[in-house]
């Protein structure tokens, strides 16, 4: 294992679940960065993981670059980045997730000028999106950065008025290890970690924002379950709204902003929130979350017009109390659900997948006793009721979504 003042990177990485993407991560790395001729490490945080990650770190235990750790149990994405972040060793950090890969000449070019300005402690980038699915690559990067831009200790109003008028989303950072020290920790409630993150770097030190990416993120892959950034977008995209809130009092800190200041200030977070909230919206309707879509859709039209994509509110009405119908009836039985014939084929098709998949047509001969969940629009359907069976009527719950 290599000594800390050895080390000038430490590149680390939180992980859970993924082997198989893990082993391109670690592989692809330590090759390109040794034939770049730095000092570096590969730091892995084991979010507890059920699959061979475990055995697989293992097994790479004569590696020099790399030291892993395994948590005791799992503590979602933040806790382990945190946790990631602050076993560097080296003189700068870098984060990425499991499925991404950093440019390894950006990363060096980056190091050399914050190892020839000191001033400099955090230098942040957009990151390419990337279709890794089959025949795709590279999308864009995530936002736009007009040239290198360079905020003094303390200059939060700078800050803020970037990130809102850029729509930048500070997470890909590169930072000297005695800032990162004084930054980052585990999750905070109700703030979005980069804007947490960034807020207190800048406390500390001077952020540079590049406008050239120095990793390659993935956006959209075969891999069934949700990406990070998804996750993000669609189910704690307030938080955003809690980070931009934070950063805002650090610029007022010790000063009194008049009664226009604020208003002005509030109207570009509701303008930068509608934004991020149509995104999630999408990303919602596509997923066919239906609740989560109506509830969504009714927050974002307190303030502008909502725009819909793919499915009107009346549809989204009708398929959030079949959606929450079926999730209720699912809750009661382990056995099938009896869909009623009224509810088509085409409405059970929109439903969630994990809904979907406990739904059948077929309704069982005789009473063997076992408690069943009936889905109906006809109340006539599977009356009379056993004594241990429940009825889920849709209209009931449609009647639900105003």
């Amino acid at each position: 294992m290599m000594q800390n003042s050895e080390i000038l990177l430490s590149i680390c990485v939180p992980t859970y679940n993924r082997q198989f993407m893990l082993e391109r991560n670690i592989n692809f790395h330590l090759e390109n960065f040794r034939r770049l001729g730095i000092p570096f490490e590969i730091v892995i945080v084991d979010d507890c993981s059920t699959d061979n990650t475990n055995d697989y770190l293992q097994s790479l235990a004569g590696t020099p670059e790399l030291s892993h750790y395994r948590r005791i149990k799992n503590s979602g994405f933040v806790s382990n980045y945190a946790f990631a972040m602050r076993r560097a060793r080296g003189r700068y950090a870098v984060f990425l997730g499991d499925d991404d890969l950093l440019i390894p000449e950006k990363v060096v070019e980056y190091v050399r000028i914050m190892e020839t300005d000191p001033g400099i402690g955090m230098v942040q980038a957009p990151w390419m999106l990337v279709d890794a699915r089959p025949g795709r690559g590279d999308m864009g990067p995530f936002y736009p950065v007009p040239g290198p831009t360079r905020f003094a200790k303390g200059d939060f109003k700078g800050l803020l008025g970037f990130i809102l008028g850029h729509h930048a989303f500070p997470e890909f950072l590169i930072i000297r290890r005695d800032v990162l020290q004084k930054t980052i920790s585990g999750a905070t409630p109700f703030i979005f970690w980069a804007f947490l993150f960034t807020t207190r770097a800048l406390d500390k030190t001077d952020i540079l924002f590049m406008p050239e990416p120095f990793a390659r993120v993935t956006a959209v892959s075969d891999d069934p379950r949700l990406q990070q950034g998804n996750n993000e977008c669609m189910f704690q995209w307030d938080t955003y709204r809690g980070g931009l809130e934070y950063l805002a009092s650090q610029m007022w800190k010790d000063k009194f902003p008049t009664t226009q200041e604020r208003f002005d200030l509030t109207q570009q977070i509701i303008q930068f929130m509608h934004h991020r909230q149509t995104v999630a919206l999408r990303l919602h309707i596509q997923a066919k979350n239906w609740v989560e879509a109506y509830v969504l859709y009714h927050r974002m039209s307190a303030y502008s017009s909502a725009k819909l994509q793919g499915a009107s509110i009346d549809l989204i009405q009708k398929l959030a109390g079949a959606s929450l119908a079926a999730t209720e009836a699912a809750g009661f039985s382990n056995l099938p659900i009896i869909v009623d014939p009224l509810v088509t084929s085409d409405i059970v098709d929109l439903l969630p997948e994990k809904v979907k998949e406990r739904l059948t047509r077929d309704v069982p001969a005789g009473d063997d006793g076992a408690a069943r969940a009936w889905l109906r629009l006809d109340p006539r359907f599977g009356e009379p009721l056993k004594r241990q069976d429940a009825a889920f009527d849709i209209s009931s719950y449609i009647e639900q979504f105003i």
